[in-house]
């Protein structure tokens, strides 16, 4: 009896020992970002992020804009899109798009924000034109290494991002943590783009 004790103990121990571990990897620090020079007025902007779509069964986010100039859509208000088999943001497609985004993200007060996406394909995130979120290649919904930015400046950032969904499941979200808060998607109150 004791001698079978010890063996399941062994094999619980080798399970423990195999199972994967899954650490959080620490994130990447952008510092010195500088807000939109001027601030766009409240009366140029539109709610939501601007978009240009390109069809295309994209296997890399270089990919992107290389085969015409697109066609606009719909703004995009909020970046928490997730889909199993619907169409891709805010295009008439399930599948085969590339969108290239861009528009304004703002910070309300000076502090650190913690940035983390959630991507299916892939994705690259810019603000004030330095690359923060890239998961690029063709791979199902999965969390990006997170970027921790450092604001010093309240107001509108500029904000760009290259994304291609493939086929099958689709998914950009984009979310975020302030000053050690709890992580949330970034409210659609927080983009803007020009008006036209």
């Amino acid at each position: 009896m004791i001698f079978r004790r010890t063996l399941i103990s062994i094999a619980a121990a080798c399970a423990l020992l195999a199972a994967p571990v899954f650490a959080a990897d620490p994130p990447v620090v952008v510092t010195d970002l500088k807000p939109a020079s001027p601030q766009p007025a409240a009366d140029k902007l539109n709610p939501g992020l601007a978009v240009v779509y390109f069809h295309n069964m994209f296997k890399k986010l270089d990919e992107i804009g290389k085969i015409g100039k697109g066609k606009p859509g719909e703004p995009i208000k909020i970046l928490d899109h997730k889909t199993q088999d619907g169409n891709v943001l805010t295009d008439n497609l399930s599948q085969g798009v590339g969108a290239k985004i861009a528009g304004f993200i703002k910070f309300d007060k000076p502090g650190k924000y913690v940035l983390q996406m959630n991507s299916n394909d892939g994705a690259r995130f810019t603000v004030a034109g330095k690359k923060v979120l890239e998961d690029d290649g063709i791979h199902a919904d999965e969390m990006s290494t997170p970027a921790e930015l450092t604001i010093t400046e309240a107001g509108w950032y500029e904000l760009a991002v290259d994304y291609f969904q493939r086929k099958g499941t689709s998914a950009l979200q984009l979310f975020w943590t302030v000053d050690g808060g709890t992580q949330a998607i970034v409210p659609a109150s927080q983009y803007a783009h020009l008006k036209n």
